[in-house]
């Protein structure tokens, strides 16, 4: 009885809205009217005949790759960076944090202006230092739109990623360096021995969240591209805000969530199964 209030709070907040996501997949929802016509397996079909929704998933797929890694490495360097012995190690460890504590939005807003490719400050200061001479619009070229996307996206979640990186090794027992370093192992040798081993459930783990929030990664996109130009930075979460709030299309646009939950829950399993999860 106790428990009964949360409970309900989530079912009403994710049970709900999950089922009544799969419900609609299987029919006709316009927005505008909120008509439903059941059509069973057509948005399936439409979406799989559509290659245009393969396009969406390669662009995907992409940028989940190069956004993961680089979150990944440059957050692990920075949490080791940061586990060494540097003074004023705490005043730089919530500096660190300030990306990731503000809105996204006001950051992604913020990058729009750095970006501009008439008045921007990246320009400005490339053009000071004698790298370019004219200017680069980041954000209306196809092929730098999307790295910009993702720099812009990598460099927010770098913050947390160090901070978890951080937490894994400060975990690792200090007796196991000092024995390490007593019987004359280099800090290349301790690294390998001690430092990777001892995070590998946190490397995994944050593997797996990092991959799956930059694979439902919208707020960064939307706000600096919108899905565009061209639409080189048309992910799938791209795509479904907008067969929903542009085409008005709710039930394939529920079929394209589906699609996406079913894809993350597959790619989660086999990287699991890979890296012997349940041994670890």
């Amino acid at each position: 009885m106790l428990l009964l209030p949360s409970l309900v709070m989530i079912l009403l907040l994710y049970a709900y809205p999950i089922l009544l996501t799969i419900i609609q997949s299987f029919h006709k929802v316009n927005l505008l009217n909120s008509e439903m016509t059941f059509i069973g397996l057509e948005n399936y079909l439409t979406i799989f005949k559509d290659p245009g929704f393969f396009t969406t998933l390669n662009i995907t797929f992409k940028y989940t790759a190069i956004t993961v890694l680089m979150k990944i490495g440059f957050g692990f360097a920075l949490a080791f960076l940061l586990f060494q012995g540097l003074y004023l190690k705490k005043a730089f460890r919530f500096l660190i944090l300030i990306p990731w504590a503000i809105p996204q939005v006001a950051v992604s807003t913020l990058w729009i202006w750095i970006l501009d490719g008439n008045y921007g400050y990246l320009n400005y200061y490339l053009q000071k230092l004698g790298l370019i001479k004219d200017n680069i619009a980041f954000l209306s070229n196809p092929d730098s739109a999307f790295f910009a996307a993702a720099a812009v996206d990598t460099w927010l979640g770098i913050s947390l990623i160090s901070m978890m990186f951080l937490t894994g090794l400060e975990a690792i027992p200090r007796e196991l360096y000092e024995a390490c370093a007593m019987d004359g192992a280099s800090k290349f040798r301790q690294f390998t021995t001690i430092t990777l081993p001892g995070i590998k459930k946190v490397f995994l783990t944050t593997f797996i969240l990092v991959a799956i929030w930059t694979f439902n990664s919208f707020n960064v996109i939307y706000v600096l591209t919108q899905g565009g130009p061209m639409r080189a930075t048309e992910t799938l979460v791209i795509r479904i805000y907008q067969e929903a709030f542009s085409r008005f299309d709710l039930g394939l646009s529920a079929t394209l969530t589906v699609v996406a939950v079913v894809i993350l829950m597959i790619c989660t399993f086999i990287y699991m199964k890979r890296t012997n999860y349940e041994e670890l």
